[in-house]
Formats: structure tokens, sequence, C-alpha cells
């Protein structure tokens, strides 16, 4: 075997190579989304500031839109196997372009605050919307367990490089059309929403021609006996003791108590039994339109429940912290501290989005010799502990200088940590279970941005980015303790 052929294996280059054109559209949808992401959080703070509104309101903002997004994302997810995932990225996208095409004409807060809950607009530059939880299930519905870690590593390699991508392009551009073509501050800005809706078009392009099958099969159901076979096999059938009967049971029991009767062809007793039938019949169908919604949520497993229970919590501790230090915020911090400005702050941006992409691969190839569990401490820990500390430096290089060495282990425990919880639960229950998983963090990601928002306004960012860290680190050394050992599973 090459050289080159043993590093391309190890990478997971030629996983995603060979895998499907399914597999290929979604990691495109990511790249292009993640792409429409990066552009906006680079410039949403300052927008808000370029309005007028004041930084309470810009973090309440933020606020409002995780939230917004925990109902929606909620309601898609779970009924995403039933409806079917192409439908919903389609969805998705539909309401990512009209959130876009708002921003770019309305002025009033409210107006861009209702689009942005009922819509899609990331006040992180990380993920939101229904979409990551779709296609992570459907990755792993379309894969073995064995290339799940190289494809979620390069689905989040292209992800980080798309945010990237969107940063830098977003930075320079506004600084470019503002200086040397005169444009106002705000008016630059709204290029932004412009492209944001343009890529929201091909991404719906790219949901509409995903294959069949991306859908989850079908479970097969039990055939529901014919009442009228049921009554024609009494004569033959083991009479039924009839204690304990449920009210379902009664017509089944009464043909079969009965054998000499139905011989001699008793029309009057089998025409109660049909009319009991009947009524148990329509019995069921007025309950089943009030609990219609029953179906479409996922039915766990004893043991999944109680997996999935002790993951939301510890991840609603990560989630908590990121929402402290979103993008948005890491952008305003720099300009209204060190007064970087956008071209600056889009290549800052881009440099960290770009060594978080590579820093996957390394993830990748460290989660399959050490396990998903360690890799995910490992790499994490130090990046809490930086952030932790990147508010007190009052050197513009220094504080540079960590915020570029946070990146460099900040992702590296996303790849392990899907393909971990891909694996430990069913395929049936993987879409809902990471919706749900995915739900619990944006809202848990919620409460960050209008704490920093109170702490912008009161000059004490610092000791935002202080409980970031904190927070962060603790749920690094909470799934060491409770999952180091578990056992991963395929299907």
């Amino acid at each position: 075997m090459s050289i080159i052929t043993r590093f391309a294996e190890e990478i997971g280059i030629l996983t995603l190579i060979y895998a499907s054109f399914d597999v290929h559209l979604l990691c495109f949808q990511r790249f292009i989304r993640m792409f429409a992401y990066g552009q906006v959080t680079i410039i949403l703070a300052l927008f808000f500031e370029a309005l007028g509104i004041t930084e309470d309101k810009t973090g309440l903002f933020m606020t409002s839109t995780l939230l917004g997004d925990v109902v929606i994302s909620f309601f898609l997810t779970l009924v995403a196997d039933k409806i079917g995932r192409r439908k919903i990225l389609a969805v998705g996208a539909i309401l990512m372009c009209m959130s876009g095409a708002t921003f770019t004409y309305a002025t009033n807060y409210w107006i861009l605050l209702i689009a942005a809950i009922v819509g899609v607009i990331s006040p992180s530059g990380n993920e939101i919307g229904p979409f990551r939880a779709v296609e992570e299930s459907t990755l792993a519905h379309l894969t073995d367990l064995k290339d799940r870690p190289d494809l979620y590593a390069w689905y989040s390699l292209l992800g980080s490089l798309g945010a990237a991508l969107g940063t830098i392009t977003s930075g320079w551009l506004v600084e470019k059309l503002q200086e040397d073509y005169s444009w106002s501050v705000l008016k630059s800005y709204r290029v932004i929403f412009v492209l944001y809706s343009i890529i929201a078009v091909f991404k719906f392009a790219a949901s509409i021609m995903l294959s069949p099958l991306t859908e989850l099969e079908p479970i097969p159901s039990e055939p529901k006996p014919d009442p009228a076979s049921a009554a024609e096999r009494g004569s033959s059938s083991r009479p039924y003791s009839g204690q304990g009967d449920s009210y379902a049971m009664r017509p089944l029991a009464k043909a079969n108590e009965s054998t000499d009767s139905l011989t001699a062809n008793n029309e009057d007793e089998t025409q109660e039994i049909y009319e009991e039938m009947n009524q148990f019949s329509d019995t069921q169908k007025k309950r089943s339109k009030w609990l219609f919604w029953v179906d479409y949520l996922p039915q766990l497993t004893p043991n999944s429940r109680k997996v999935v229970l002790q993951l939301v919590l510890l991840f609603s501790l990560d989630s908590f912290g990121s929402g402290i230090a979103t993008q948005s915020w890491l952008s305003y911090y720099f300009a209204d501290r060190f007064a970087v400005k956008e071209g600056a702050l889009g290549t800052l941006l881009f440099v960290t989005n770009l060594i978080s992409a590579a820093s996957s691969i390394v993830a990748s190839s460290i989660s399959k010799r050490l396990g998903p569990i360690i890799t995910m401490v490992a790499t994490h820990l130090p990046s809490s502990a930086v952030l932790a500390v990147l508010g007190f430096p009052s050197n513009k290089s220094v504080a540079m200088i960590l915020l570029i060495a946070r990146s460099c282990t900040a992702s590296m425990d996303v790849a392990p940590r899907q393909a971990f919880l891909s694996s430990i639960v069913t395929k049936e229950e993987r879409t809902g279970v990471m919706g749900v998983v995915n739900v619990v963090r944006t809202l848990a990601q919620s409460a960050g941005p209008g704490l920093m928002g109170k702490f912008a306004s009161l000059k004490m960012m610092p000791v935002g980015f202080l409980i970031a860290g904190l927070c962060k680190g603790a749920y690094d050394l909470g799934i060491l303790v409770s999952f180091l050992g578990t056992q991963l599973h395929n299907n």
C-alpha cells in the first residue's frame, strides 16, 4: 500500500469519495449553509448597532431567535421520518430564504425578531434549524458504523470550511463596499442578507435532489385480523376463557365461547358480534383523531431514554457556554474593545474556522485509536480552559493568539460526539433522538446570548467568557465520568 493511499485512508477521504451521491448532496448542503451562517455571524451584532439597537436588545434578539428555533426544530425533527426527510430539509431552506429576504428590507426591530424566530437566522455562526439532526441521522442511515467517524469528520470539516469562507468573504466584501464604493454601513450589511437568501435557494434545490434511499424504511406492521374470518374460524378455535377480557377482546371471546351456535348458523348471535366489533372500531377511530400526533413521536427503549437524559443534561452545559461566547459576540468584543475592522475580523474568524476544519480530520484519526469518549474530552477540555481566560488580556495580539489557540481543539469533539450519539440508539430512534438532543442544546444555548448582552452593556464581557469556559469544562469531565467504556452498535 502506497504512502498516499494509506494517508488517504487515515484521514477518511476515501470514505467520502466512495460514498453515495446522497451523502455528497448532504455534505454540499452543510457547506453552503454554514457559508451563509458565517457571512451573517460576523455582521449581525454590528448590524443592530448600525440600526441604533442597544446591546441588551441585541442579546434578547439572539436569545429569542434560538428559542424560536427550539420550537420549529423540535416539531420538524420529530415528524421528519414520518413526513419525509427530504421534505423537512426543503421546508427549512424555504424558511431560511424568507428570513434573508426580510433582513434585506426591514428596519423595525420587532419585524426582524419575528422573521428570525419563524425563519432561520443563526446568531452564533453554528447550526440552527432542523437541518443538522436530519442530515446526521440520514448519514448514519446511509453508512456503516465503521465509516461513520470518517464521514462525520468530513461533514464537520466542510461545515467549518464553509463558515470560514463565509466570514472572510463577508468581512472584506463589507469593507470593500464601504471604502471603495462609499456605501453606508447599513447598506453594505444588507448585501450579506441578499446573498443569504440566494444560498437558501441552492440549498432547496439540493434537498429535492436527494433520492428515496435517504428516507427511513417503514417498520412492517402486524396484519390486522379480519372480523369475518375470525368469526368463521370460531368453530375450530380453542374457546377463550373470558378471564380478564378487555373490551377489545369481547367480540372475539364471544365468537369462540359459543361454537355450537355458530355451527348452527345462529344469525342473531353472529350479528351481535359484528355490531360490537364495528362499535369498537368506531371508538378507536374517534380516539385516533385526537391522538394522531403520538404516532409521530420517537419510541425509545428504556436504555435509550436513560442515555439520552444523561446526554441532554451534559450537552446543555456545553451549549450554554457556547451561547455566551457566540461568534457574533466575539466579533463585537474585538470590534468594541480593540477597534478591529470588518475585514480584519473576517480574516481572524476565517483562520479560526479553517483551523477548526483541519482539526476535525485529526479528531477522526485519534478517535479510531482512542475511541470517541477519550477523543472528545482530551481535545475539548484545553479549548474550554483557553476560553475561560480569553477576555483578560488587554493586548489585542495576545487576545487574538488565544482565540486562534482555542480553535485548534474546540471542534475536535464534534465528529466523535455525533458518531457516538448515532451508535448508542437504534436506527428507528436516531432522527428523533438527534432532534431532541439538538433542540435541548439550542434551548440551553438560547440563555447565553442574553446574558452576554447584559455583560456587554456593563462592559464585563470577560466575565462572560470565564463562565462559558467553566461550563464547557464541566461538560467535558461529565462526559468522561458518565460514558467511558460505553458499548456502541451499528443498528
